[in-house]
């Protein structure tokens, strides 16, 4: 018969294999839901996913606009199926949660929510939606924020409209590099030019991203892809756009 001592060392043993060698990633991180404009018509699951080391914090943000797929299905899609395995991810699928639903860009239709940063407490429903989400930037003192968007055209076909852009608010010396390494990044593989990402410097006052930055001191970056493109394809290239990201700043869980 096997003896005590030797049974509990061949347990600890095959504890310590199963440390090793089983997928751990599913258990670093943990996920829970809180609501912005909690009890209002406006109520909005922001989704957060958390390990062990608080740092980086990354916010995603999707449907500003409700009209813009590829952003909401790709945050839709990473908040159930990605895993991290450093720092605090922080996404909002349906930032305008009525503009989702309606299929519209705004919502109200005369109210941009993308103009009306940081919001007003004391404001209409969309200024108020604005103030929730720029203080919930405050309270969990975001590193980057990442704004996606679509746009009806190609920007090198009508600068006025801003497909295949990641666009920032200002000239700083690292988002301008960090927006050319993810340009870079997109671009390959990418063989028609017109589909081609390139940064835009174009500070857009009252933005998500703007504020993030001017007022707070947050990287921000907007992603826009193109609508004349697949839908299918822009939402991986929202989800792509997203991963490299974390791979950069080393939260990505490498699968074993």
């Amino acid at each position: 018969m096997i003896s005590i001592r030797k049974y509990f060392r061949i347990i600890f043993i095959a504890l310590i294999l199963l440390l090793f060698c089983f997928p751990q990633t599913a258990l670093l991180q943990t996920t829970f839901v809180e609501y912005i404009c909690a009890g209002t018509d406006y109520e909005t699951p922001v989704y957060i996913i958390k390990t062990d080391y608080k740092e980086p914090t990354i916010m995603i943000v999707a449907g500003t606009h409700g009209n813009e797929k590829a952003g909401i299905k790709a945050a839709e899609y990473l908040k159930d199926n990605l895993h991290i395995e450093r720092g605090t991810l922080i996404i909002i699928p349906k930032a305008n949660i009525f503009a989702c639903e309606e299929n519209a860009r705004y919502f109200p239709p005369e109210i941009n929510l993308n103009r009306v940063y940081p919001g007003n407490p004391q404001g209409n429903s969309v200024e108020k939606l604005a103030y929730e989400i720029f203080s919930l930037m405050k309270r969990y003192d975001i590193g980057l924020l990442v704004d996606l968007h679509e746009s009806i055209e190609f920007y090198r076909k009508n600068p006025k409209n801003y497909g295949q852009t990641v666009v920032i608010d200002s000239n700083d010396d690292y988002l301008f590099e960090l927006s050319s390494f993810l340009v870079e990044k997109m671009n390959q593989g990418i063989i028609e030019d017109g589909n081609r990402y390139q940064v835009l410097v174009d500070p857009v006052k009252g933005s998500t991203a703007y504020c993030a930055h001017h007022q707070l001191g947050i990287l921000a970056l907007t992603f826009e892809t193109c609508r004349k493109l697949p839908l299918s394809f822009r939402i991986e290239e929202q989800i792509k756009f997203v991963k490299i990201i974390l791979s950069k700043w080393n939260m990505l869980a490498v699968q074993r």
